[in-house]
């Protein structure tokens, strides 16, 4: 199970457990510039704190980024663009194959009903090349976020089985890919697990909610745990569904923007008992929702320790087809606390979250 989820691990280590991660549209016709001068000029206008001009005038993409010290700000490839927009998306488009890295290529370890499978691509087969591309000379991001495209287009892709190489010209297709799983547990407690913060999140949540409250639920736990993070906004309307309306969710600050505080918005609130569940594994607009219920006193946090990232990234496209995610500003949790130093601890601190959470609401 754990080698089958590298793929999601993927598409979460290029958003880098970006907070706020957002696709910004190109300029409009502007003087044809290299991608280093374009990473300069975004640097320079929007970094989260004043580069040197020693960084700004390395002489490459890599060494610049680099000088930065900064492990969340990075360029992506036109590939692995497609995989980050995969990791903030409900659904994707590809062809159905679940992989992690091979000793000569990307392996196959699972195949969903898709073109793939169709075709007669199965697990333990190696992709060897994307539309001509070899993998070994391709990150595996950059190789995943190849196979990944339009739903309807084409891609080519060569197999390696048992010493035989096969080749499958496969039309992509649309997959869904919830991010949020709703159900009853034991008794009169209603869960919610959240696995990342994507588009329309909140909005799953929420209604979620609604239908655990028609169910008869009587407590929620809202289950964070292994969640990357994702789209600040949609984090911020997910701690919506349980604060009140003005209510603050974090405070951002930065060297080229306004500090800001973020608030509560309106809509339907729920009144249920609540538990949240966290692990090293909850970062980013994860931990922005956990700390921003706990310290309005608004649930009880159980499980260990968050990854503790307190850096606000933004995916900004570059004119060479890419884009580069970058570190824009910092956030502390509504009481102030930076949790860059130990991240979000937990009220109850167990390796048994969910008995102690279910323990806890039937306790109520």
């Amino acid at each position: 199970m754990r080698r089958r989820r590298v793929l999601a691990a993927a598409a979460a280590t290029i958003l880098a457990f970006a907070l706020g991660a957002a696709l910004r549209p190109l300029d409009g016709a502007a003087p044809r510039r290299t991608t280093l001068d374009d990473v300069r000029a975004e640097l320079a206008r929007r970094y989260y704190r004043a580069v040197p001009d020693n960084v700004l005038q390395r002489r490459s993409v890599g060494a610049t980024l680099a000088a930065l010290h900064d492990p969340y700000t990075r360029y992506l490839s036109p590939g692995e663009l497609r995989l980050a927009r995969r990791a903030v998306a409900e659904g994707f488009s590809g062809v159905g194959l679940t992989l992690i890295p091979g000793e000569t290529g990307l392996l196959v370890t699972r195949t969903q009903p898709g073109p793939a499978k169709i075709a007669g691509i199965r697990p333990g087969d190696t992709i060897l090349e994307v539309d001509g591309a070899s993998v070994a000379s391709l990150s595996f991001e950059e190789a995943v976020g190849r196979i990944v495209g339009r739903a309807g287009s084409s891609v080519e892709l060569r197999v390696l089985r048992d010493e035989r190489s096969l080749s499958y010209d496969l039309v992509r297709r649309r997959f869904a890919s919830p991010s949020v799983d709703v159900r009853m547990l034991a008794g009169d407690i209603g869960s919610i697990h959240v696995a990342r913060f994507a588009v329309g999140t909140a909005d799953a949540v929420r209604a979620g909610t609604r239908t655990l409250e028609a169910q008869g639920a009587r407590g929620l736990v809202l289950d964070l745990r292994d969640n990357p993070g994702g789209l600040l906004q949609q984090a911020v309307g997910v701690a919506s569904v349980f604060l009140d309306e003005g209510q603050t969710v974090a405070s951002l600050a930065g060297a080229h923007r306004r500090d800001a505080l973020i608030y509560a918005r309106g809509g339907d609130k729920t009144s249920l008992r609540l538990v949240v569940l966290v692990d090293r594994g909850s970062a980013s607009a994860a931990e922005v929702v956990a700390a921003a219920l706990h310290d309005h006193g608004r649930a009880t946090l159980v499980g260990e320790p968050t990854f503790g990232k307190s850096l606000v990234q933004e995916i900004d496209r570059l004119a060479s087809g890419g884009a580069l995610k970058l570190t824009v500003a910092t956030y502390r949790t509504p009481t102030g606390h930076d949790i860059s130093a130990g991240g979000v601890v937990p009220d109850v601190v167990t390796t048994r979250p969910l008995e102690r959470a279910l323990a806890l609401l039937a306790s109520a």
